[in-house]
């Protein structure tokens, strides 16, 4: 937020009070600076001129001084400050002139997928992405069917499988490793809310997905109000200490022109391009990492014209990476974290095809990126490796169920392409439908407690906070198990470590995970 500034520009700037209550209309409407810029030529005055010139402007600035009189005031609600809505010092922004077209590359040969298994054998990922919906077609199924009733089990699989115990009291972590993605549709209270129980678990990143249909909806330059919501957001985070990652991902049906029944990338990349120059004109020196996309191995977050493979991705990133150096070269640009899934024909792709893929492409030329990492792992402990069966469970017989087994996968394929990248884990977590008043949405929920879902993410950080090939590691998710959520049986609110009294009220109930972040040592 900024106090207005008379910079050589005419800027005229309202806000409705009603952004900062709870009330559902609140509204922000911004008119956008004129432009500065004077013809090169003048043309001389006369005397003449000149008088009837100087006379027109004395009048013209008593008429403003009158009407300026007779403004009202804006209001602000008594319980945010101004100083809460104040911008950072204008930043230099290179200007993009005349951005060449982006042309599609012819696409290399790239690794063939294995045949399309039966449906008997899927292996799909985790439904972790916002707002979505399964297609009624689609029928998720894992190989080992489980038996109807949840299977009680303690970790004895042998040798370096065995899942290490993790005593709240001694968990050593650094937070400045450490992230969690939020839900932030909310007002200035409801967000200061937030920021307070993030900073209660001391981690140094917050991560928010930059829905790009949802901040500009309806053309080009043209922003939602939606985004002035994000904007402020996005201010008071850094302006409170935390490091701020964003997940550009989800193009606006304007960009889109051939298939829009799921999400998926522009048909044009200079829209990409534009939308990532416009953001970061807004929102830059607040942001310290952007994520090019989310889950581009799912047809859900790649549809249009566009096929599914590593390669048409790196055309996205190539854009994205570009447009944020062309801003700054400090920013963080972060592959998109894969979904851990198996080929499936028109639904997804292998997560290792697609990464070996993204290097076939042109991945290992980029000296200063981090490469994104999705690690989850259902029902399974985070020590164990694939793939250790258990009597009677499922989702437990391939490489992508395990969240180690990730984490070793892809350090394989980075170094075999001769690539020193480090990761970046920017969503993982364990599922739990403990006291929630419905039947879990997938059995292996049935799987983790609460206190599982607890014990496994702290060693998940303390495995990945030893190792040297991962920098940082953000968990899914902190709130996302709001009411509505819950009652439709959402996946969302299965991995929240915050979640609702179901009394119609805010107030929220805490995860053992929560309580053993905040109390850790």
């Amino acid at each position: 937020m900024s106090h207005c500034r008379m910079q050589s520009k005419r800027v005229s700037i309202k806000l409705a009070p009603s952004l900062y209550t709870s009330a559902p209309d609140a509204r922000i409407q911004a008119i956008e600076p004129a432009s500065d810029e004077e013809p090169d030529h003048k043309p001389k005055l006369t005397a003449m001129t000149r008088r009837f010139a100087i006379n027109f402007i004395a009048f013209s600035l008593s008429a403003i001084l009158v009407a300026c009189a007779s403004e009202s005031a804006v209001e602000v609600a008594p319980e945010v400050a101004l100083d809460r809505i104040a911008s950072p010092e204008p930043t230099v922004i290179p200007v993009l002139e005349a951005l060449p077209t982006v042309e599609s590359a012819p696409l290399p040969t790239l690794d063939a997928p294995p045949p399309s298994p039966s449906a008997s054998s899927q292996d799909f990922g985790a439904i972790i992405s916002r707002d979505y919906v399964q297609p009624p077609t689609a029928t998720y199924r894992p190989t080992e069917i489980p038996s109807a009733a949840p299977v009680v089990r303690a970790p004895t699989q042998p040798g370096s499988a065995q899942t290490t115990a993790v005593p709240l009291g001694n968990t050593q972590l650094d937070g400045a490793g450490m992230g969690i993605q939020v839900y932030f549709n909310f007002d200035v209270p409801g967000w200061d809310r937030v920021l307070r129980q993030l900073a209660s678990l001391r981690v140094g990143w917050v991560k928010l997905q930059a829905s790009w249909k949802w901040l500009q909806p309806n053309a080009a330059g043209q922003f939602d109000q939606s985004f002035r919501l994000f904007q402020l957001h996005v201010q008071e985070a850094d302006k409170r200490g935390f490091k701020v990652l964003i997940s550009i991902a989800k193009a606006p049906d304007w960009t889109r022109h051939t298939d829009r029944s799921e999400d998926g990338p522009p048909d044009d990349l200079n829209h990409f391009r534009w939308f990532i120059h416009s953001l970061l004109e807004k929102v830059g020196p607040n942001i310290d990492a952007i994520e090019i996309w989310n889950e581009p191995n799912l047809k859900r977050e790649w549809t249009g014209n566009r096929p599914i493979n590593g390669a048409s991705y790196m055309e996205l990133f190539r854009v994205g990476y570009d447009a944020v150096r062309a801003y700054s070269p400090s920013i963080a640009v972060v592959t998109a974290g894969l979904a851990p899934t198996g080929n499936h024909a028109g639904i997804s792709v292998d997560d290792r095809v697609f990464l070996r893929q993204m290097y076939q492409a042109g991945l290992g030329g980029y000296s200063d990126v981090k490469i994104g990492v999705h690690p989850y792992s259902w029902g399974n402990p985070p020590d164990f490796l694939c793939c250790d069966h258990v009597a009677g469970q499922g989702w437990d017989d391939k490489p992508q169920f395990f969240f180690l087994q990730t984490i070793y996968d892809y350090t394989n394929i980075i170094a075999a392409n001769s690539d020193n990248a480090p990761m970046w884990v920017t969503e993982f977590g364990w599922a739990t439908w403990e006291d929630f008043p419905s039947e879990a949405p997938e059995v292996w929920m049935a799987y983790n407690s609460a206190f599982d879902q607890s014990n496994y993410a702290l060693r998940a950080f303390e495995i990945g906070q030893s190792r040297a090939d991962i920098e940082l590691m953000f968990l899914w998710n902190l709130n996302y198990a709001y009411e509505i959520a819950v009652q439709h049986r959402s996946e969302l609110a299965a991995y929240s470590i915050l979640y609702p009294r179901f009394d119609g009220s805010d107030h929220q109930r805490e995860r053992p995970l929560f309580q053993a972040l905040a109390t850790r040592p």
